[in-house]
């Protein structure tokens, strides 16, 4: 009686493993997902490039007069020179002659 019991649990036990092992419909079609892999990234992408074509545009760029640049630039240098300033973090707990109150 107990060797019935003990095969045909066996035997339910392989059928769901090797049934967990195969290749159902579901895995043969492809999904929405599959389809659409990657387009968001692509879209994402696309819509922060202002001129697609910019590296194909070899003239100079004229919109900034001389002085405003080189003023913009020596700024740029020199913030590698002094590097960036370390923030302070204060945390207040209150003062010690407030405890006895």
């Amino acid at each position: 009686m107990y060797a019935r019991y003990l095969i045909l649990i066996s035997m339910i036990a392989v059928f769901a493993v090797c049934s967990g092992c195969g290749e159902t419909l579901h895995s043969k079609r492809q999904t929405m997902l599959d389809r659409n892999w990657g387009s968001s990234f692509e879209s994402a992408k696309s819509n922060q490039i202002l001129d697609p074509e910019a590296g194909e545009h070899l003239d100079p760029v004229t919109e900034l007069e001389g002085r405003a640049a080189e003023s913009v630039m020596e700024k740029y240098r020199k913030g590698f020179k002094t590097g960036a300033p370390k923030k302070v973090y204060n945390l207040n707990l209150g003062s010690i002659g407030a405890i006895g109150k």
